[in-house]
């Protein structure tokens, strides 16, 4: 068992570095729709294997109360990030809206039990994470429910949130696990970062799209 858990980790960290990588080149090529896609398309394959030796772990190995909350919140952002460039303006599949479902309340059930279970758990790092989670998730259902004509449109804004909140978790989890004698700090510097370029990032996107209008003044 040992080694089955030495072989999950050692994939988990080859294909999570590997993964960071992708994602600077896919960020990198943002104007070149052609290569942009080509490289988020690596980034997304690489990532399902990083949540899924992640999820292994968590099943079957030890794992801590922020890794299991931020496999949650990464595997989610990744698939739903994926799922709003590929949906653009059409509306949700039930597929999609039982997945933000049963997340949410994975969320919550983790939460509770960690609570009576007491032990050793960051509360300034879980309570954000799970705020993230509930935050995109929450959205996602918001949408689906009552505002989707209103929201449709922004779909190309949720996937910049999205897809760098995955590579935020990414981040995160890299870094709090290397640099673990800064904790929590060298957790929640990476997600720090990554909000600044989700804002920087979408601000230039409504930018552009503001001046293709033709209201230029």
């Amino acid at each position: 068992m040992q080694t089955l858990h030495a072989l999950n980790v050692g994939v988990h960290v080859l294909f999570g570095t590997i993964g960071l990588l992708i994602g600077l080149v896919a960020l990198a090529y943002q104007n070149q729709s052609r290569q942009h896609i080509r490289y988020g398309r690596y980034f997304l394959y690489v990532f399902t294997i990083v949540v899924g030796t992640a999820l292994t772990g968590v099943l079957f190995f030890r794992s801590s109360s922020f890794l299991v909350i931020l496999t949650l919140l990464g595997g989610y952002v990744g698939y739903s990030g994926y799922r709003a460039v590929q949906l653009r303006e059409r509306p949700s599949s039930p597929l999609d809206i039982v997945i933000a479902f049963g997340v949410l309340i994975a969320g919550g059930l983790y939460l509770i039990s960690m609570q009576l279970a007491g032990g050793n758990w960051s509360p300034a790092v879980v309570y954000p994470t799970l705020s993230a989670l509930v935050l995109v998730a929450g959205y996602d259902l918001l949408k689906y429910f009552w505002l989707y004509q209103r929201l449709k449109t922004w779909w190309l804004y949720e996937h910049i949130y999205k897809m760098l909140s995955a590579y935020s978790a990414l981040l995160s989890a890299f870094s709090g696990t290397v640099l673990s004698q800064y904790k929590p700090y060298s957790q929640i510097l990476p997600s720090v970062i990554c909000v600044g370029a989700i804002v920087y990032f979408i601000w230039r996107q409504a930018r552009k799209r503001y001046l293709s209008t033709g209201f230029t003044g």
